[in-house]
């Protein structure tokens, strides 16, 4: 028997902006580097930052922070519902806040 897709939502606010987007369960946001300009990437590494979100709901459906991620987060004094997209895994519905405009 083959398992049946899962897809999440994944709603995300910035400034004025707000989306929602459909994601397999199980891949990363950066899955959603395409269909948004929402979230910002840069070095794709946790080392720089830019990716960093606040979880407004849904932090149970994030995967754990990697070491990298959790170090980053460590350093930056960051709050514990703040994490970097470039890390997180998504296993269901999530809603996510980045600060700044879009258009900066």
């Amino acid at each position: 028997m083959s398992e049946v897709r899962k897809d999440v939502v994944v709603d995300i606010e910035r400034a004025a902006a707000k989306e929602k987007h459909s994601l397999r369960a199980g891949l990363g946001l950066m899955a959603l580097q395409r269909k948004t300009e929402l979230i910002e990437y840069d070095c794709k590494e946790a080392d720089c930052g830019i990716c960093l979100f606040r979880i407004i709901s849904g932090a149970e459906n994030l995967s754990p922070p990697t070491k990298r991620e959790a170090d980053f987060l460590r350093a930056m004094r960051c709050d514990e519902n703040e994490r970097l997209a470039c890390q997180c895994r998504v296993f269901g519905d999530v809603q996510i806040r980045i600060e700044g405009d879009p258009d900066d």
